[in-house]
């Protein structure tokens, strides 16, 4: 395993690069970023907690079945605030967002380099 990892090491680079692209073009770019991504965050809650919700219901034998439904309610509860309130939605996930996105690809790229020093001939 260590030597597929090895053998693209630079991988990390390009991941790391896209997601410091991403980030800042979030940051950036916020406009047309939130309104497809508070859409699009709101509709995959919602779908989500009702698959939860109809999961938990298929599974009632088990024990803990309302551990899942209370997850599938919160999706659903969590889509209905994000169309409700699309601005406050939008500002939270653009922040968290830009935030995680810069902060993965600097670690991609300190894993990447801090690999390349552990591996020998890189480049073949």
């Amino acid at each position: 395993m260590f030597d597929l990892i090895a053998k693209y090491w630079w991988t990390f680079v390009v991941r790391g690069l896209l997601a410091i692209a991403f980030g800042l073009i979030a940051l950036v770019w916020p406009g047309i970023t939130l309104i497809v991504l508070v859409a699009l965050f709101g509709m995959y809650v919602i779908i989500e907690g009702v698959l939860s919700v109809i999961a938990a219901f298929n599974n009632r034998w088990v024990r803990s079945w309302w551990v899942l439904l209370l997850e599938g309610l919160a999706g659903i509860a969590i889509g209905g605030v994000a169309f409700i309130w699309p601005g406050l939605t939008a500002v939270v996930l653009l922040v968290l967002i830009a935030i995680w996105a810069i902060f993965t690809g600097l670690l991609e790229i300190g894993a990447a380099i801090q690999l390349r020093k552990e591996i020998q001939g890189e480049w073949n």
